[in-house]
């Protein structure tokens, strides 16, 4: 992969991030605090954020750096995967009938599967 593909990943990846919190670029810049022209030109792939920049982006959006740049496709690699909690008492909760017996890593699946099918039906209407 050359540097140019780098830096499109990189711009890329920033836009559907900026694009999944419903914000316009200049409202992404403001949670950034950068100035939205030098935002832009990370997003058009015109520019490339330091090191200390690229941290508070993946910091601020909690997402990895490595997400950022293409090295790997887990948005955010130490954080915890939440369990849904057992005492939930939400109609959805009730919809999917959840066993109380079932192993942390079932617990996971779901959350993975139901932040899948957000991001699915947010993407939709876009």
């Amino acid at each position: 992969m050359s540097f140019i593909d780098d830096k499109l990943i990189f711009a890329n990846r920033l836009r559907k991030e900026r694009e999944c919190l419903g914000l316009m670029q200049k409202e992404m810049a403001q949670k950034l605090n950068i100035p939205p022209n030098t935002y832009n030109g990370y997003e058009t792939g015109k520019r490339s954020p330091n090191l200390e920049v690229a941290k508070h982006i993946s910091d601020t959006l909690d997402i990895s750096v490595d997400y950022l740049l293409g090295r790997t496709d887990e948005r955010n690699l130490n954080k915890e995967k939440p369990e849904l909690d057992k005492g939930i008492t939400t109609i959805n909760a009730k919809k999917i009938n959840i066993d109380d017996d079932l192993p942390d890593e079932a617990y996971d699946k779901i959350n993975e599967y139901i932040k899948m099918v957000e991001m699915m039906y947010k993407n939709k209407d876009k």
